[in-house]
């Protein structure tokens, strides 16, 4: 028996980390935990670990260090065993910004854009913390809900996880008056994640977070886009033509038909996607797009891998 469930998880390794499976643990920190466990134990061995990647020093090795960070160059020339240490091990701030707006409420299937936020959040901060880190998160929509600025105390993830666990989505967004508010409040340096579904003008979002970037931090913006809005075609299947579709955030209403949605809107949302990521690399941020359907390890990786690219 205990075979058997081996096999079937070794065929598919990653139904454990899907979010639909991460749903139904009891809280966030379980979440955070099989994510990054799972990350780091088999499923994907990805040699971009720390979320800052620049070269500080070397080190001499010692026993219960990560054999990982071993420079086999230099020990062929030295003969003697040395690790890189990187700066993100002793003096990043991680500082989770993100959208609690009502479109963040919508879902296709079990998990909403705001729920794989949490988790993401969650798995973020957890690894932020066993490189100790200092952790920080601000909840916006149309005003500054809620602000725990970034620290390295012990519990300071725990009340990250907490706050988290009690968010619901509200109803309005104003992302640039809120971006634009909370860059010029951020001091301590470090990595910035935003995340949202970022319906709102490229080069406004750009402009409003510039000013982060030229004060040396680095901004990360996860686009959480739900597969139903990705890719609508199980919506055309149950969808009369024409439909009317409801504004999550003002309650407006829209009359849309199937060859509307068939063939311009996955026009137009490319269109969207294409835009932010090009104004993500004029303006120097870090552009992910996130799929909520996609297993939490496999967006891990694809944002490590990004990152690492773009250094």
């Amino acid at each position: 028996m205990n075979s058997s469930r081996q096999t079937a998880a070794g065929d598919n390794p990653h139904r454990w980390l899907e979010p639909a499976t991460l749903a139904r643990l009891s809280n966030l920190e379980l979440v955070a935990k099989a994510v990054v466990d799972g990350f780091f134990t088999g499923m994907h061995r990805s040699p971009y670990f720390g979320f800052s990647q620049e070269f500080a020093e070397y080190k001499a090795y010692n026993d219960g260090d990560d054999p990982r960070f071993i420079d086999w160059n230099v020990y062929a020339r030295t003969d003697r065993t040395y690790i890189k240490r990187f700066l993100g091990e002793t003096n990043t701030a991680l500082n989770l910004l993100i959208d609690v707006s009502g479109s963040m409420s919508y879902r296709s299937a079990d998990v909403s854009k705001l729920q794989y936020a949490k988790f993401l959040s969650a798995t973020l901060a957890y690894l932020a913390r066993k490189q100790h880190d200092a952790i920080g998160v601000t909840l916006f929509d149309d005003r500054i809900r809620e602000v725990m600025p970034p620290a390295s105390h012990p519990d300071t993830l725990y009340r990250l996880l907490a706050m988290l666990d009690r968010t619901q989505a509200g109803e309005g967004t104003e992302i640039h008056d809120s971006l634009q508010h909370i860059a010029g409040t951020v001091t301590r340096r470090g990595i910035l994640v935003v995340m949202s579904d970022f319906y709102c003008d490229p080069e406004t979002l750009g402009k409003n977070l510039l000013p982060l970037v030229n004060r040396g931090h680095e901004v990360v913006l996860f686009q959480l886009l739900d597969a139903g809005e990705l890719t609508p075609g199980d919506t055309l299947k149950s969808m009369r033509s024409p439909a009317t579709l409801k504004d999550l955030e003002s309650d407006g209403e829209i009359k849309v038909t199937a060859e509307f949605m068939r063939d311009e809107y996955p026009a137009r949302i490319a269109a969207h996607i294409e835009a932010l990521k090009t104004a993500a690399n004029r303006y120097g941020f870090t552009h992910v797009l996130s799929n909520t359907a996609k297993p939490l390890d496999d967006m891990l990786q694809h944002y490590l891998t990004v990152r690492q690219q773009q250094r």
